[in-house]
């Protein structure tokens, strides 16, 4: 009855919608679930019958005709039909569990049931229960996530071993026997590192590793002196000449008697107490006919010398061609 009289609301609302857009209204049909071949004739007034649907979800589908034969579109309306209860649950009968999705057991007495774990290793687990009630309905899956832990050694005393890495290269791990642990990092670049490192107690279990990052500063390099050089003049390189600097001067004498007047370009090179060569300069002086027999070639920049080769204190004041660093200057 109850199902009828909220069928017949549905009824009366589609055909007082309708009726606000027709004359007047003289029948209609409906039909469940789409079964349009099953539809049944309606008259304004009447109820649907829904005794003979099955419990669950249901569409209805109407559509009216008017006093001029013109039928309307059809309306559909979805509708749920509870199942009847037979009687009301009171008791859990029976429960099944698995662990870790492999069924163990089933069993019927519930107080207190022990479920045994003694064959789970160590770490987690899952494990998932569902009961069944007198009236044989099962209840939904209810899971649950659970952690053994590994069995106890005792309290650990003392730090028996370290293991560390340096730049998450594990596979390169060292392991030290004492502590305080003593680390090398004489090999690693200027620059950011990573340090990780675990410990190992008495009993044998390790701690989880701890990482740390640190800063190499750059290691300044050590004082040298000029202590070599190497020489040629134009393009001369296959003769070539080599000396040692043995005084704080660093100067050299190179002997020019042999050039001819004119354009000339120096090449050379010094090498510091490490045996570290610099790179290779030239300089362009010119030879006059009068001739000089040495020029001295200073280390340093700023050496002033006339056109006949001679040293000059410092800058000249007066105008004039001079020579500083092997080049020719105008000083006005």
């Amino acid at each position: 009855m109850k199902h009828t009289r909220t069928m017949l609301l549905a009824v009366v609302m589609i055909f007082s919608t309708a009726a606000t857009a027709q004359t007047t209204i003289t029948g209609g049909e409906y039909w469940f679930d789409g079964a349009i071949d099953t539809r049944q004739t309606l008259t304004p007034g009447t109820s649907v019958d829904i005794s003979m649907l099955p419990s669950g979800l249901h569409t209805l589908t109407m559509r009216i005709k008017d006093s001029n034969g013109l039928w309307s579109n059809q309306v559909a309306r979805t509708f749920f039909i509870a199942p009847e209860a037979k009687e009301d649950p009171s008791t859990v009968t029976s429960c099944e569990y698995w662990l870790d999705n492999e069924k163990l057991s089933q069993y019927t007495t519930l107080n207190s049931q022990a479920i045994d774990l003694g064959s789970l290793q160590p770490g987690l687990h899952k494990l998932m229960v569902r009961v069944k009630n007198n009236l044989g309905i099962w209840s939904n899956q209810m899971n649950r996530i659970f952690f053994i832990a590994p069995e106890a050694k005792g309290n650990a005393s003392a730090i028996t071993s370290c293991e560390y890495w340096l730049d998450g290269q594990i596979e390169s791990r060292q392991v030290q026997n004492f502590t305080p642990a003593v680390i090398d990092i004489s090999s690693l670049d200027a620059g950011l590192h990573m340090l990780t490192m675990r410990i190992k107690d008495d009993k044998g279990v390790w701690s989880n590793p701890v990482a740390r990052i640190f800063y190499v500063m750059q290691t300044p390099a050590e004082t040298a002196t000029i202590t070599r050089y190497l020489y040629w003049m134009d393009s001369d390189k296959e003769h070539s000449v080599t000396g040692k600097i043995e005084d704080e001067s660093n100067s050299m004498v190179i002997d020019i008697t042999n050039l001819e007047a004119g354009d000339h370009t120096l090449h050379w090179s010094v090498a510091d107490s490490r045996g570290v060569w610099s790179n290779i300069a030239s300089e362009t002086f010119t030879v006059y006919p009068a001739g000089i027999g040495s020029i001295h070639v200073k280390m340093q920049d700023g050496q002033w010398y006339d056109l006949h080769g001679r040293k000059l204190n410092g800058k000249p004041t007066r105008s004039g061609i001079y020579i500083v660093n092997g080049r020719k200057v105008l000083v006005k």
